[in-house]
């Protein structure tokens, strides 16, 4: 993580900023840099991971939704898989910032193989 990056701010800060934001900052910093591939992967890992968790909250919303005017069960099933999957999002949230902050680079299962491609772009 020494290499210098295009945005001038420190790389494991940076890193940990694609997180901040969820998909919002990693976007913002998968545009913004462009010489160091730490910060890229991380920003890509971010887009994937939190994008795809923020389509399944919003889906779960919706069917909550649909869910509410059907069945009081069906609600509340799918109010409780809302609620695990918000929580799920929260925890790996808050690892991912640790992990990074103290250097590392934490590879989400799955997510990182297309994170690391959409990098290399």
């Amino acid at each position: 993580m020494n290499e210098p990056t295009s945005t001038g701010v420190d790389a494991r800060l940076s890193s940990v900023l694609c997180y901040a934001g969820w998909w919002v900052t990693g976007i913002v910093f998968l545009f913004a840099e462009r010489r160091h591939s730490g910060v890229r992967f991380h920003a890509a890992q971010s887009i994937v991971v939190f994008g795809a968790l923020s389509v399944a909250l919003f889906l779960c919303g919706g069917a909550s939704a649909i869910a509410f005017f059907m069945a009081v069960p069906t609600f509340q099933l799918v109010q409780t898989i809302g609620n695990v999957l918000w929580l799920a999002a929260v925890v790996l949230w808050l690892f991912l910032l640790l992990k990074t902050w103290q250097g590392e680079t934490w590879q989400v299962p799955v997510a990182s193989g297309l994170a690391r491609r959409i990098a290399a772009r």
